[in-house]
């Protein structure tokens, strides 16, 4: 493991060196500085005192195909959990949820879309028309709360302009993939303009299924509609409105008992999600000391997660009748205000030398799930050893889930002199949940008894930051941040309601506490225009309070039956996380990212199932690679051909914290060639070009019959795929 970090290190600095050695001493202020929108105030790249990736427009054209997970291995220190038909499930830093199979979400991963919170539902995320992706690693409290334990994705769509423009794109490819998008945008009035865009993307999602004989079982139908208009008001005051609609209509068929692309569900699932949701923005001066951001958002999401419980038909699983069906419908519906006042030059403190913001923040998170479980094992083949004759299973879970989250915060950026500042920050939250659910047993079940739970846990949170800033000659500067980040703590509703002395646990098991995190880091970050040099290097450590481990415990030999468990442990992390790009010739530019990762699992106090034999304690994390890593090298000639390849890496991961399987290293290659003429493009790509056999997702639990001897069952991440895209933009 630590060859392999020295050698991602290695070719790091030999890259980076030569272009150190050409950075200029004036200070900068070129074509490559960037504008970090998530932050309280627009900031560069550079300014930031935080360890941030940002993707340009361009990049994104060039590098991705489609979505957001194609982005990922372009990010150090990120992972994505494979449980569904897209990403959506995101670990930066090792930290992350891996699932959701209970209604009450709490994610410490952040996803926001247009000012739009889409945290645990928001990995169908289409990259047409979008301007630029932000990740923030490391805990931003200050800003976002309890939903950025481990950082914060935050995508900004194409904006509106006053000259028109548009731009269109259609997109075939192998396994039957197409897509088509449209963007048109432009003025309306005088001081009015807007933007809407269409995107339809469609694949057969690289599974065959022998069971029904059909090969569209795993398929992504994918509809995203973008619309802004924004108004800018006299004086400086500006109103600008987002909406966002997703029609995702994919399948769910990626697990087979043989671990390849050849399924034989005879009831393959589904992954769908329809989403409607919008966000209103006003900006404006109150006279010349105080600026005001209020921004509104509202989403009303509707999800399908379903899938065969035991991934086979009655010939696959012959001479036992085996058959099992999961489905969960989710609706969820979040709004959220926040209104903040920043300092204008009039209203600056200490002589001049400290701006400062002020807000409010409120938030009411409303989801409800319908579970149904239902299926049969009949085990009369082996008479007179048999004991299921048949057993049927018929469940139903109905669980209701609300939160309200109310938040005061605050910063200060103070110049201490010319080169050194300061900046602190801190936010109180108050979090109050209310949880209530209904399990149904139809075969089993007493119906004058049915099980319920209800929670209503309150809770008091903080946390901030506090770093230093200082300006180097040459226009680099380095930084030092303390930060404490937090997550609401919560209760395990499957394990209160299969509460029996078998399972070992007592009721104090129900409830968990919430998290704390407290994050070091120190970084160096550069940019020159004229050597054309951007890059950054920051070191990190992290220590975890309370960390919340979730495991799961299957209960009985029913697939679709297991108890899920989150605890409090306790644990830290290190590492380093570099970027660098580099345009060293006029026509190429070197690019490359790197993530290093060790995380440790220093406390735990459940006792395992009777089958793990390695112990928690000492472990690392789950979806936690120990290097993640990206070279690549893009060439763009005056006569408008243009090519770029990456090279991306990752270390294996431990699957989850319910075994102790674990993933295999793994290399991809992309590569993407083309011609650009004045307005139109074409281009032809390929997305891992050696085909390379890796997974996104593991699960180790007894699934065939008639022993159910605990096995691991892994998810292959997408094979080679390629195709040609033209586009055109006016």
């Amino acid at each position: 493991m630590y060859k392999r970090h020295t050698i991602c290190s290695a070719v790091i600095a030999v890259l980076t060196f030569p272009a150190l050695a050409r950075a200029a001493d004036d200070p900068v202020n070129g074509a490559l500085e960037e504008v970090v929108v998530s932050a309280f105030r627009r900031a560069s790249v550079i300014e930031l005192d935080a360890s941030i990736t940002v993707l340009n427009a361009e990049t994104i054209a060039t590098a991705a195909v489609e979505n957001f997970e194609e982005l990922i291995s372009l990010i150090p220190n990120m992972n994505y959990s494979g449980d569904g038909s897209r990403a959506r499930y995101f670990q930066l830093r090792g930290i992350g949820e891996l699932e959701q199979y209970e209604g009450a979400p709490n994610p410490s991963v952040g996803f926001i879309v247009d000012d739009i919170d889409l945290s645990g539902i928001g990995g169908s995320s289409s990259l047409f028309d979008m301007n630029r992706v932000e990740i923030l690693r490391g805990p931003q409290a200050t800003r976002f709360g309890a939903n950025a334990l481990a950082g914060l994705i935050y995508l900004q769509s194409a904006e509106p302009t006053q000259e028109l423009r548009a731009n269109a794109e259609l997109m075939v490819g192998n396994e039957n993939t197409w897509s088509a998008g449209a963007a048109i945008g432009g003025p309306l009035a005088a001081a009015v303009s807007g933007r809407v865009s269409v995107n339809k993307y469609y694949s057969d999602g690289f599974y065959n299924n022998l069971s029904l004989g059909v090969e569209e079982t795993n398929q992504r139908d994918e509809l995203t509609v973008r619309a802004k208009l924004r108004w800018d008001i006299n004086q400086g005051w500006s109103v600008k409105l987002s909406l966002l609609a997703l029609d995702y209509h994919n399948g769910y068929d990626a697990w087979t008992p043989e671990n390849g692309r050849l399924t034989y569900s005879d009831n393959p699932g589904e992954d769908t999600q329809e989403t409607l949701a919008g966000s209103l923005r006003i900006d404006g001066a109150l006279g010349t000391a105080v600026e005001l951001v209020s921004i509104t958002a509202y989403a009303d999401t509707d999800v399908l997660f379903s899938f065969d419980g035991e991934w086979g038909d009655a010939a696959y699983w012959a001479p036992y009748g085996y058959d099992y069906v999961y489905a969960d419908r989710r609706s969820r519906e979040n709004w959220s205000q926040e209104i903040r006042l920043l300092s204008a030059p009039d209203a600056l403190m200490f002589n001049d030398s400290t701006s400062w913001v002020i807000g409010l923040y409120g938030q009411r998170l409303k989801e409800s799930n319908d579970i149904v479980s239902q299926g049969i094992y009949d085990d009369s083949a082996d008479e007179p050893f048999s004991f299921c004759m048949p057993c049927i299973d018929s469940t139903r879970l109905f669980s209701t889930y609300e939160s309200k989250n109310y938040a005061i915060f605050g910063k200060l950026d103070s110049q201490l002199s010319e080169r050194l500042s300061l900046s602190a920050g801190v936010r109180l939250e108050r979090w109050k949940a209310d949880y209530q659910d209904l399990f149904i047993d139809e075969i089993y079940g007493d119906p004058d008894n049915v099980p319920s739970n209800s929670f209503s846990p309150r809770e008091n949170l903080w946390g901030g930051e506090l770093s230093l800033n200082y300006q180097l000659a040459g226009g680099s500067r380095v930084y030092v941040r303390v930060s404490r980040g937090y997550k609401a703590g919560g209760f395990n509703p499957s394990l209160a309601r299969a509460f029996v002395p078998s399972v070992g646990l007592g009721p104090e098991a129900i409830t968990f506490d919430p998290e704390t995190l407290i994050n070091y880091e120190a970084g160096i970050k550069g940019l020159n225009a004229d050597a054309g040099l951007r890059f950054d290097v920051t070191a990190f450590y992290m220590d975890r309070k309370d960390m919340q481990v979730r495991s799961s415990a299957q209960f009985t030999d029913n697939p679709n039956d297991f108890i899920f468990i989150t605890s409090n442990a306790q644990g830290h992390s290190y590492g380093l996380e570099a970027t660098l790009n580099w345009q060293f010739q006029e026509d190429w530019t070197l690019h490359g990212a790197l993530g290093l990762l060790e995380s440790k699992i220093d406390q735990y106090g459940l006792d395992r199932e009777a089958d793990i034999e390695g112990e928690l304690i000492g472990r690392e994390f789950a979806h936690a690679p120990s290097y993640t890593a990206n070279i690549g090298l893009s060439w763009h000639s005056d006569l408008g051909w243009l090519a770029r390849l990456d090279i991306n890496a990752s270390g294996g991961f431990f699957y989850d914290y319910s075994h102790d399987e674990k993933s295999s290293s793994y290399r991809t290659v992309n590569l993407r060639l083309g011609r650009e003429w004045t307005r139109w493009a074409v281009n032809a790509w390929v997305r891992n070009l050696f085909d390379e056999s890796y997974k996104v997702r593991g699960f180790s639990f007894g699934l065939q019959p008639p022993w159910f001897s605990r096995t691991l069952y892994t998810r292959l991440a997408d094979p080679r795929h390629y195709g040609v895209t033209v586009s055109y933009r006016y």
